[in-house]
Parts: structure tokens; C-alpha cells; sequence
């Protein structure tokens, strides 16, 4: 008999279906729809495509790139011992009892505006320019990266209240050469990435534990 798992938390939920051997983890998104001046204010459609981008870019940067085993003394775990689970992650447009409320700044194309994710408000930061690749070039090499990409790190546990690794292009990181990292300024995933989702991961269902079984 196959099961859903449901793990409800207040900043992300957690799904495992264990027919499909897949967990989702899943962010519900309450938007503020913010203008600069110089810009017209946010149409639905404008609105719509701005968080399909925001979907898809997550899905595909985060989602299917984590393979996971569990272990432990529950019946679940040694049903599954040899079971790798992979790791998706969606988010959702929601209006009421969101995890995050996300404020989303239009800006005028190529402008900058510094995008954040504050933990303990549930708080995240954004711009239309986020759902667009940015180029930056270090030491004449270009590392390429969607900004929401990296802010969805942070959402998912990657600030300093849970982790010693957040922002990892920081002079004083201990990654802060690893360019090609999320975390830093590229789009590659690494384990550490998962450091706190694990943790969550591991109270989901009692006496199992989760661990990586395949790299990023």
C-alpha cells in the first residue's frame, strides 16, 4: 500500500509519495506587488508570469538534483533501505496563511535593487530583474545565476539562524572561492545547500533518518 507522508512547517511543507519514491518540498507564496518610480503598476498578467518564472527556474534549479536513503528502526525505513528518494521543490501562489510574504519590486530592465530573504519575518525581497539571469564575471570568468534561485536558498534554510554557510561570496565564507555555488554566485547545487531541509526531513516520520545517497 502506498502512502503520502505530510509534514506541515512554518516556512515550507513536506510531502513524500512513496509510490513515485519522490519528496516535495513545497513554499506557499502570499505577493506584494511593489513599483518603482518610472514603472506601471503590475497588471494579473504581468503578475501570472512573473510567478510561473519564479516556479519554473526553482523547479529546475533545485528540483530532481538530490537523491536521498533513509535508515533507522521504523518499519518505513526498512521497507525502503534500498530506496533512493529524489527531492523536488515548488512553490505556490497563495493569498491566505502563506509561509513567506514575498514583495515583489517592478523595476525598470537592467536596473539593480538588492533582494533578500529576512528568516525571522517570514520575509522575501525581490525584483523583476530576479527571474533573469545575471552574468558576473570574476578573474575573467562568467558565472551565470537566477537571483530567485539563490534567494530560494535562503528561504530553504541557508541563513545563519540554522546553518554556518549562507551567503557564500562573502569574504569571510569558508566557500567564499567555491564561485560556481548557489549559494555564491553561480547555479551549481552542493550537499550543504540541504543542511537544514534534512533536519526537517528527519522529523517527518518517526525512527527513520534521512541522508544523501547521490551527490548533486
Amino acid at each position: 500500500m502506498s502512502n503520502l507522508y505530510h509534514r506541515k512547517t512554518s516556512r515550507m511543507d513536506f510531502f513524500l509519495e512513496e509510490r513515485r519514491n519522490v519528496i516535495l518540498i513545497r513554499q506557499k507564496w502570499k505577493y506584494n506587488w511593489l513599483t518603482l518610480s518610472g514603472t506601471s503598476q503590475w497588471n494579473y498578467q504581468e503578475k501570472k508570469t512573473f510567478h510561473q518564472k519564479a516556479d519554473q527556474i526553482i523547479w529546475q534549479e533545485w528540483g530532481g538534483h538530490f537523491k536521498m536513503r533513509v535508515s533507522g528502526k521504523s518499519d518505513f525505513a526498512k521497507q525502503h533501505a534500498n530506496t533512493i528518494f529524489t527531492l523536488n521543490f515548488d512553490i505556490l501562489w497563495e493569498l491566505t496563511n502563506p509561509h513567506w510574504v514575498v514583495n515583489v519590486t517592478k523595476i525598470p530592465k537592467n536596473k539593480f535593487k538588492r533582494s533578500n530573504v529576512i528568516w525571522g519575518k517570514h520575509e522575501i525581497n525581490l525584483d523583476t530583474e530576479d527571474v533573469n539571469v545575471n552574468n558576473r564575471i570574476r578573474a575573467g570568468k562568467t558565472y551565470k545565476q537566477y537571483p530567485v534561485s539563490h534567494e530560494y536558498g535562503h528561504s530553504s534554510g541557508n541563513v545563519p539562524q540554522n546553518v554556518n554557510h549562507w551567503d557564500e561570496y562573502r569574504s569571510v565564507s569558508n566557500y567564499v572561492s567555491d564561485r560556481k555555488s548557489m549559494m555564491n554566485i553561480g547555479h551549481d547545487l552542493r550537499e550543504r545547500h540541504i543542511d537544514y531541509i534534512i533536519t526537517q526531513l528527519n522529523l517527518l516520520i518517526p525512527n527513520t533518518s534521512f541522508t544523501y545517497a547521490v551527490k548533486p
